[in-house]
């Protein structure tokens, strides 16, 4: 299988469009990803801010995919070439639209009507038509042409609204913040890998005394106790646990320290999460 950046035009590598087009792809070429017996029960529907959202069309094919989460985000962004997709949420049934939809369908309106009164000048409209001239293909090099004057465009209307360069990468950022969506999402998973490794190491730890450590946000640390005590449960209840993952459980839900840990209390804290299924970790 070809990996997408081999057959992706330079021009959109040029103007930053890339993983965009590339998560896009990704998701028309999602059968021949996964394979077809997953992508019968299994459709992607969206990827917003590096997470991809997928709808299942059963409870039981959700849990077993989110075994699988790992390996499918790893098949993903070897296909799209980089590290695009961060986290996959998997919902049974369809998903519906929820109450932010109206919301968001307005804000996108209301974008869309700024940008028709931006005005590309000869050099911008000639370097869209340069970048753009490099595609063989009629039609697609004048569906190139409308994306790269649209990006043009929304990133002049960005300057007017005095968007400055994220600190981490080159995309403009609202003045307000320091990092685009992408840096911020990207930095956030960064602090909660770090917060579930030292709840790791010490499952004990309340969130005052991980502080100590690590400076973070009481839902930073609820969020990454919870996805740990997830993958922990699944682990135990799928027989693949190893001693020191259940006795890490016990000290992670109650908060006892390995000293204090008994086959009570060890029994106690796994007949609460024997025979309870963790779809997906919540989201905070």
């Amino acid at each position: 299988m070809n990996q997408l950046r081999d057959i992706l035009p330079s021009t959109l590598q040029n103007l930053g469009l890339a993983k965009r087009y590339n998560t896009e792809s990704a998701i028309l070429h999602w059968p021949e990803i996964v394979g077809k017996d997953i992508a019968v029960h299994a459709v992607p529907t969206s990827v917003q801010r590096g997470t991809l959202l997928i709808a299942v069309n059963n409870s039981v094919w959700c849990h077993h995919l989110s075994m699988m989460k790992e390996e499918i985000i790893y098949k993903l962004n070897a296909f799209i070439g980089e590290k695009a997709i961060i986290d996959i949420r998997f919902q049974a049934g369809y998903l519906k639209k929820d109450k932010n939809t109206n919301q968001d369908e307005e804000k996108l309106e209301t974008i869309n009507q700024k940008l028709r009164f931006i005005q590309l000048d000869e050099s911008e409209l000639q370097q869209a038509s340069d970048l753009a001239k490099h595609t063989a293909e009629t039609k697609l090099r004048q569906k190139i042409f409308k994306i790269i004057k649209k990006h043009l465009a929304f990133k002049k209307l960005k300057k007017l609204n005095n968007w400055h360069k994220c600190a981490t990468c080159e995309s403009l950022c609202p003045k307000e913040l320091t990092y685009c969506s992408v840096c911020s999402l990207e930095n956030r998973e960064v602090k909660l890998s770090n917060i579930r490794q030292l709840l790791t190491e010490a499952p004990w730890l309340t969130y005052a005394e991980l502080c100590k450590y690590l400076e973070c946000l009481p839902e930073e640390f609820i969020r990454a106790k919870t996805a740990l005590t997830v993958f922990l449960a699944n682990e135990i209840n799928s027989g693949r646990s190893e001693n020191l993952q259940v006795l890490t459980l016990v000290m992670l839900v109650t908060g006892a320290k390995p000293e204090d840990v008994t086959e009570n209390l060890t029994k106690k804290t796994l007949d609460k999460f024997r025979r309870k299924s963790y779809v997906s970790t919540p989201r905070i």
